[in-house]
């Protein structure tokens, strides 16, 4: 249980597949104060709109025309990566209102062959992130990214056959929130000294192995 935080919980969009229905990287993206989402899913889930909008009086929310479907890359239109000054994305999935709001708040468009940048990442802070991901490892590197690079696996997300450590964890301020206990993964060392290393302090919201639930959107 997130403890101190007022929580929304995202209903599932049946239009997407089973194991990312209610997944915040896969409904959501988030850049600074503004959020874009499919105006289906809107029209599906108006309340949590409305209660973001209740609770972040500051927060900008735009819509897109975006078609999602369970079918890849129609349930990546939003997956994307904030990192700094930069977005990492799959620019041929990824939505146009994504690009725009990007590019609206200054940040540079980094394309990526993964789909799901989001994700497969951790970033900690405006220079650093975790992944176990070695397309992204190798493209965040070239844009002087400090990468820590887990063993892949070991994260749940029914029914696939692993999740990632971006979905599997949020960050506020200067502590990480996993979903489950992060000592379950055969990378604990590895993580525990990117977090310290970059002044981050994990959090485990359970003592069951990590399990993949889309990561959490955080705003103060």
């Amino acid at each position: 249980m997130l403890r101190g935080f007022s929580i929304i919980e995202l209903p599932p969009f049946l239009s997407l597949g089973e194991a990312v229905r209610s997944h915040p990287d896969t409904l959501i993206f988030r850049v600074g104060e503004c959020v874009v989402s499919s105006a289906e899913y809107a029209e599906a889930a108006p309340f949590v709109f409305t209660d973001l909008r209740d609770r972040v009086k500051s927060l900008k929310i735009t819509f897109s025309d975006d078609t999602l479907s369970s079918a890849y890359p129609s349930d990546c239109a939003y997956n994307a990566l904030v990192i700094g000054e930069s977005v990492f994305c799959r620019t041929g999935s990824i939505s146009h209102a994504v690009l725009h709001l990007a590019k609206s708040q200054g940040k540079t468009i980094v394309d990526v062959k993964q789909g799901y940048p989001a994700c497969s990442t951790l970033a900690l802070g405006d220079n650093a992130a975790i992944t176990a991901d070695k397309g992204m490892a190798k493209a965040m590197r070239e844009h002087g990214i400090r990468v820590y690079e887990i063993e892949q696996g070991n994260i749940a997300l029914p029914p696939h056959e692993y999740g990632f450590i971006g979905g599997a964890c949020g960050v506020f301020r200067d502590k990480v929130y996993f979903f489950g206990n992060y000592k379950s993964h055969p990378s604990r060392d590895i993580l525990e000294r990117a977090m310290d290393s970059e002044g981050f302090s994990p959090v485990s919201l359970s003592d069951e192995p990590l399990m993949d639930l889309g990561g959490i959107l955080f705003f103060d």
